[in-house]
């Protein structure tokens, strides 16, 4: 048993059935409430490591998951590498930015009325100029 990340874990080594072979299993009981469980196949990693890894990998999972709902990740329809490439990076890099700019600016709203905002400024701009 260990205090981590605000509230107390326990650790124990197991055998997965349907693994078939030994994990490292976590229970995490935050302040908060409820409980976690957590696990992994490095028998080596402290139960602080894998809670940590897995805070990490979801943070990678919602930026994915931002890409491919407001920067149109899964949009690109090249067949070239380099292609392929730059559109990701390109979608990847606007959600990062994004959040960047929401952290900074506008804290209390989502990425997604976020990306509203900012195209429906981009589109009176157009709007304007052409009006003009």
């Amino acid at each position: 048993m260990r205090d981590i990340e605000g509230g107390r874990a326990y650790s124990v080594k197991a055998y997965s059935k349907a693994m078939k072979r030994n994990i490292k299993v976590v229970v995490h009981y935050p302040e908060s409430g409820g409980h976690k469980i957590y696990f992994s196949t490095d028998l080596d990693m402290s139960a602080r490591d894998i809670i940590e890894y897995y805070h990490t990998r979801f943070q990678i999972e919602f930026c994915f998951r931002d890409s491919k709902q407001f920067t149109g990740l899964n949009d690109c329809q090249a067949r070239d590498l380099r292609k392929l490439d730059f559109a990701f990076n390109a979608s990847l890099a606007s959600v990062n930015t994004a959040k960047v700019m929401r952290q900074r600016y506008y804290p209390s709203i989502s990425i997604g009325l976020l990306k509203a905002y900012l195209s429906n400024i981009y589109m009176r701009k157009r709007m304007s100029y052409f009006s003009e």
